[in-house]
């Protein structure tokens, strides 16, 4: 009996099962004794069978690691943000949140403990147990200086896995606790507005970064025109300003065909009223002071002309 529902757990996680999940479903001590004992499993940890023959996986090394750690233990950190789609962060070391004390630890494996880890910001993503990417973007505020954190999470908004309003959610529910990260997730939310829409593109995200050290603030996709005829979306906006922000990729903007169109949109942009300044990936990335001064010097010219 017990046997049977071993493999449908483990046909749902890449191969392996709990023995804790299984005392919980009632498997009898006996019941577990014959499964450890069974040709068809194997032990991989103390808590945890693999199916012998299943595919020796990353995404199986993983849910190892999770499930090893104890009941409602999730994937975090970087190898939950990895997981979530950040290219950016490694899926190794494993990182692990529990809630469960331990002495035993797993070679590659990080646990971090807490005292209360909400079924609400715990999922599961392709059969393994994660942290919700709210409770990831806390994760990446504890793990990185601000600014990288914050473009990680711009991706994860961009990718719509999370939005500024389930961040603030996330805040009330879990900003009491004085997790590490706090501030920072704090820090992001004061930045915008539930209204904002989400960036682009990480380069968008670095650009903004480098307007706001410098003090000028910008707001993110915004609709120009009038409510007859609608100019277009642009990139950034300096608030109090007619200035416009256009972040360019030399890489995607330099064929002819997207050299015309930006010409053309940018003509119409200026013949809205408004001043069009555009800054290249390399200068962002390599060139901060060059964007600034550029950015500042449109800034002047308009509100000079006012």
């Amino acid at each position: 009996m017990f046997d049977d529902e071993a493999i449908r757990m483990a046909e749902r996680h890449h191969g392996v099962v709990s023995l804790r999940w299984l005392t919980a479903a009632g498997a009898s001590r006996v019941a577990v004794q014959e499964l450890r004992g069974s040709r068809h499993w194997e032990c991989v940890t103390p808590w945890v069978l693999r199916r012998v023959g299943s595919a020796a996986t990353d995404e199986q090394r993983l849910v190892v690691a999770v499930l090893d750690a104890g009941p409602d233990s999730v994937l975090s950190h970087t190898s939950a943000a990895r997981l979530w789609g950040l290219t950016g962060c490694s899926l190794w070391p494993v990182h692990v949140t529990t809630t469960v004390s331990s002495r035993y630890r797993s070679p590659g494996v990080r646990r971090h403990r807490v005292r209360r880890l909400p079924a609400e910001w715990r999922t599961e993503l392709d059969g393994i147990p994660i942290v919700r990417p709210e409770l990831t973007a806390l994760h990446l505020f504890a793990t990185f200086r601000y600014e990288r954190a914050e473009r990680l999470v711009d991706s994860l908004w961009a990718m719509r896995l999370l939005s500024v309003r389930s961040i603030v959610r996330f805040v009330a529910d879990m900003g009491r606790m004085g997790r590490n990260g706090t501030a920072g997730v704090r820090r992001y939310v004061d930045d915008r507005s539930e209204t904002d829409r989400a960036p682009e593109s990480g380069l968008e995200s670095r650009t903004v970064q480098i307007l706001r050290a410098a003090g000028l603030t910008v707001r993110r996709q915004v609709d120009v025109g009038t409510a007859e005829h609608w100019t277009g979306r642009v990139d950034l906006l300096v608030e109090g300003t007619t200035v416009v922000v256009e972040v360019q990729s030399r890489r995607h903007h330099t064929a002819l065909s997207d050299v015309l169109a930006d010409r053309a949109r940018r003509e119409a942009l200026e013949a809205a009223g408004f001043t069009v300044v555009e800054v290249w990936d390399d200068e962002v990335w390599s060139r901060p002071d060059l964007v600034v001064a550029r950015v500042r010097r449109a800034v002047a010219v308009a509100q000079s002309s006012r």
